[in-house]
């Protein structure tokens, strides 16, 4: 028994020093956590069954080494891979279903899929839900190899891109077309809220860097584009995506509470007599 535990304290050492090594690396963050769709996916796609929504066969990858297919949905690299060379790392974050071990996601792991969404239903792929989830038991297993301190300061360090919603929004304009201008009110509201949720969750796991991307103007993809008389792009759909942006936008700071004191307004609780910001609707937290 001795001995197993004598293993077991060496194990975590050895996980304390490897995270301590890499919280001083030469890196501008100690890891990258990638969540969206086809424009950030690496690869998940690959191992999904089926057929659809795959990028696993040529002309896919051709301005890559060995003009290879990867699993992007491009001919070269997505813009995750240009933020982590940007970040000085030796290669973009792998996707999740391709790791074998725990020790591959140690720098960070892309969870992003193809076709993917900020709802549930938008596709068949991996929702944003599930690949927070996917996340989620990153870091369980993360706090069991190595001191929670230690954990949390790795996390908090480390970046979360996000790259979602355009999915969402051109799910919405087949299914609802874009004539009732309440309706897309009232979808840009639950989308964006869902997607708050979803950005409280990582919060609560440990993510405090974000980078967060609005949607693209998807009124103007090809697909779109050659159903309009003279190729034009759907502005409406772009207007939608917009709508989108602004509602996302307005949180400016998502790190520090509007109400409450010291540190991040973190450190006591929003009470009667406490000071809160002015400019509320910047603010993603309300309290600790």
């Amino acid at each position: 028994m001795e001995r197993k535990m004598g293993l077991l304290l060496l194990a975590a050492a050895f996980s304390a020093a490897v995270f301590t090594r890499m919280a001083a690396a030469s890196t501008a963050v100690p890891a990258i956590y990638a969540f969206g769709d086809s424009l950030t996916d690496v690869g998940n796609n690959n191992f999904l069954p089926g057929n659809q929504a795959k990028a696993n066969f040529p002309p896919y990858g051709i301005d890559v080494p060995r003009s290879r297919p990867t699993g992007r949905f491009s001919s070269g690299y997505n813009g995750v891979d240009f933020v982590a060379k940007k970040l000085k790392f030796n290669k973009s974050p792998p996707a999740y279903l391709s790791i074998s071990n725990d020790a591959q996601a140690y720098r960070g792991v892309n969870f992003a899929s193809g076709g993917s969404g900020i709802f549930d239903a938008t596709n068949f792929s991996i929702s944003l839900n599930q690949q927070i989830k996917y996340f989620k038991g990153i870091t369980r297993r993360l706090r069991t190899r190595i001191c929670g301190g230690t954990a949390d300061r790795f996390l908090s360090r480390s970046l979360f891109f996000l790259f979602t919603g355009a999915n969402d929004l051109f799910g919405f304009y087949v299914n609802f077309g874009l004539k009732n201008e309440t309706q897309q009110q009232l979808f840009i509201g639950q989308l964006t809220g869902q997607y708050r949720n979803q950005l409280e969750t990582l919060y609560d796991l440990g993510a405090r860097k974000f980078a967060v991307f609005g949607s693209s103007l998807i009124g103007c993809i090809p697909i779109l584009r050659v159903s309009v008389p003279g190729g034009k792009c759907v502005e409406d759909l772009n207007d939608l995506a917009q709508q989108f942006n602004k509602a996302t936008d307005r949180f400016t700071d998502i790190v520090s509470a509007c109400c409450g004191s010291g540190r991040l307004n973190a450190e006591s609780e929003c009470r009667s007599n406490s000071t809160y910001c002015s400019n509320r609707g910047k603010y993603f937290f309300w309290d600790r």
